[in-house]
């Protein structure tokens, strides 16, 4: 038998239209979170001790032309947006 996944929950994010850019989920292991954008909004969410996960955070950005990374280690988040013009450097502030 193959393992398959199975769908264990719903999180429910800031909603926009659906003309969204390429932007790759990320996740990292060490903080548990994981980034998502969704129309122009960039959703931090962790998951917790008990495998449920919930949103944290989530930035609204005034674009839907929008790029991100998640540092390895993440302590930093680092965008660029077309409507500021700027490297912005979000840093972590706890657990």
């Amino acid at each position: 038998m193959s393992k398959q996944f199975t769908k264990t929950k719903d999180i429910t994010i800031n909603q926009g239209c659906d003309d969204c850019r390429l932007f790759p989920q990320q996740f990292n292991k060490q903080k548990q979170i994981l980034v998502n954008k969704h129309d122009q909004y960039v959703n931090i969410i962790r998951r917790t001790e008990t495998n449920e996960f919930s949103v944290e955070q989530s930035i609204h950005f005034k674009t839907y032309v929008l790029f991100g990374q998640l540092s390895q280690d993440g302590e930093h988040f680092i965008t660029w947006d077309d409507s500021s013009k700027e490297i912005q450097i979000r840093k972590f502030l706890g657990e």
